[in-house]
């Protein structure tokens, strides 16, 4: 079944374009190829096998539902001519001034500062009175992510502590990290996060 067609909003920085991720061939086949990589399933919550189905089911049927239900927003992280789609990033939980945030990056497009960029894009969206008009933002990463806490840290997320079993993947409890980003916070680096974080150099 297919959804209409619904109203999504793009942003834009120096490097990266966000903008709803699309059936078209080129980013069903993007996002097929990312989904497969070691790093992307062993830190986020999708299939594993991961195909091509499944990213025509995530691009046809969830993104276009949340979007119009108001409770999540997704985006292709888009760089370069022509805009290839290197990875994604989102809100999910809607409600109540608050919203969750998610992400993954192709492997071969990390180190560079386009995920920051991504995840400053969404929350400077996020606050203002022209996009979401949240109050507070939240990340979570399972325990051992220091790549994605590197990334909230640089975005000024503060450490809120560790959530014992906070969350599933594929039908398993893990522990997960946990840090938030309030609309009244300095988006500078955040200070007090502890240093088992901390990518290794």
């Amino acid at each position: 079944m297919r959804h209409a067609v619904v109203a999504t909003v793009s942003l834009e920085g120096e490097r990266v374009l966000l903008s709803a991720p699309t059936i078209d061939d080129a980013d069903v086949d993007a996002i097929t190829s990312c989904c497969q990589q070691h790093s992307v399933q062993r830190w986020t919550t999708v299939p594993s096998p991961y195909s091509r189905a499944d990213a025509l089911g995530f691009v046809s049927a969830f993104v276009p539902a949340g979007w119009e239900a108001g409770t999540t927003r997704t985006w292709a992280i888009r760089v370069g001519e022509p805009r290839t789609l290197v990875g994604m990033i989102g809100l999910d939980r809607i409600a109540g001034g608050c919203a969750e945030i998610g992400f993954w990056l192709s492997e071969q497009h990390r180190g560079l500062g386009l995920m920051t960029e991504a995840v400053r894009l969404v929350c400077d969206h996020s606050f203002s009175v022209d996009g979401l008009g949240l109050q507070r933002v939240e990340w979570r990463g399972f325990v051992g992510n220091t790549a994605s806490a590197s990334v909230a840290r640089r975005a000024g997320f503060r450490f809120e502590g560790t959530q014992r079993l906070g969350a599933v993947q594929r039908g398993t409890r893990l522990d997960v990290w946990s840090a938030a980003l309030l609309s009244t916070d300095t988006r500078n680096p955040a200070a007090d996060w502890p240093p088992q974080t901390a990518t290794p150099a």
